[in-house]
């Protein structure tokens, strides 16, 4: 039984924080969350003393792949306060060995769940043909939740229009939207009529901003702090799976050689695209859309778990709160997976996942990085030890 007494607590829902609690865990539960002056902490509960800390659910990681055991450490991800991640279009055999050796305790790991095989109306790209299953797209169901910002492809000007875009492979789509959506006016009439549509299907909108935020970034903009995913200043590379790491060095050198190459104008366009996507989300999320927090790692020189904290930040520079980004890394994933009842908020009953932080997120959204403890499933985790136990492994 755990004891933590005395944090201001940032408990999920969205509401402020008020007098400090005693949070109660035993096993893998939440038990009792109550006032500390009042709140008798039980005999022979493990007490941690968490005055001047914060305390705030386990985060979630919405958008991950689960490959192979030469591409996944699951510890980096409770490292990095990341207790839940969901899965899409992963191989079913590695992502359910791998929850299995996680909830066994062979390893330490964040919850894992999973969609299954990607769903693909057209010819198969063949980098992801291993993940994917053609599907007819009249059967789609109706509530379906948007990944990354290809959803924004209808907005593009009468010039731009594709014919099939199901052939495009994904980072020929991406590619397409860069050329057009500095252009795009986010307060047009036509944005205003995709976000009511969005809202009134209920879907939500994961827009996965560490994975476009890439481009300004090769040219040097400020994209958040990128010193735990940059190759050049993080401390994390010797840890990372070997291909993961040889991927995270080679794609940050190609997009940085390109940027070099690239005219005042192009930058200037993209800069201008850029701004335009983070005012798409903020105001997605200021129209009552749901916003969640997800990364696409570890593709594409994406860091498992850290990525996600410069994710809230940039989730933040489009606009919504740092309470609105905490929720949409807690609360927010929880109601869409059906699983509120479970986990994403700090309450008696749900799992025994939480974050306890040397610093206030909702004062500056880079303090979710302040990581003391990560307790996952009732379990105590050092962020440092579980590197350590990366490195000596």
């Amino acid at each position: 039984m755990i004891a933590l007494v005395g944090a201001t607590l940032i408990d999920g829902t969205g509401r402020p924080p008020g007098e400090a609690p005693t949070v109660i865990v035993d096993g893998n539960r939440v038990t009792s969350v109550g006032l500390a002056r009042t709140t008798t902490v039980p005999p022979g509960a493990t007490v941690i003393p968490a005055r001047d800390k914060f305390l705030t659910p386990g985060l979630v990681d919405m958008h991950v792949h689960v490959h192979t055991p030469d591409r996944w450490h699951p510890e980096l991800f409770l490292a990095a306060g990341v207790t839940t991640v969901l899965d899409l279009g992963g191989q079913l055999r590695d992502v359910a060995g791998y929850r299995a050796v996680v909830e066994s305790g062979a390893r330490p790991g964040p919850r894992i769940l999973f969609t299954g095989p990607m769903l693909e109306e057209g010819e198969m790209y063949p980098g992801f043909a291993g993940f994917c299953r053609r599907f007819d797209a009249t059967r789609t169901e109706a509530e379906v939740e948007v990944e990354h910002l290809n959803v924004f492809g209808q907005l593009a000007p009468e010039g731009f229009w594709l014919a099939e875009p199901a052939k495009l492979n994904p980072f020929e789509y991406g590619g397409w939207l860069w050329r057009w959506l500095g252009d795009l006016d986010p307060s047009s009439d036509a944005v205003r009529r995709l976000y009511d549509g969005l809202i009134d299907a209920g879907t939500a909108l994961d827009p996965t901003l560490v994975l476009y935020a890439a481009r300004p970034g090769a040219i040097g903009d400020d994209v958040g702090d990128a010193s735990m995913d940059d190759p050049e200043s993080t401390r994390l590379l010797p840890l990372l799976p070997p291909r993961v790491a040889k991927e995270l060095v080679t794609r940050w050198s190609e997009r940085r050689g390109a940027a070099r190459g690239a005219s005042e104008p192009a930058k200037h366009r993209m800069r201008r695209a850029w701004d335009n996507i983070l005012a798409l989300v903020g105001g997605f999320q200021r129209a009552g859309g749901m916003v969640l927090a997800g990364t696409d790692c570890p593709n594409v020189a994406i860091v498992s778990g850290f990525s996600l904290h410069r994710e809230l930040e940039l989730l933040v520079r489009a606009g919504l709160s740092p309470m609105e980004a905490i929720v949409a890394a807690t609360r927010r994933p929880a109601e869409r997976l059906g699983k509120r009842d479970v986990f994403g908020t700090i309450a008696p009953g749900r799992a025994a996942d939480l974050l306890l932080l040397a610093a206030d997120p909702l004062a500056d959204i880079r303090n979710i990085r302040r990581i003391e403890r990560v307790i996952a499933g009732g379990i105590v985790h050092e962020p440092g030890k579980l590197l350590e136990g990366l490195r000596s492994g």
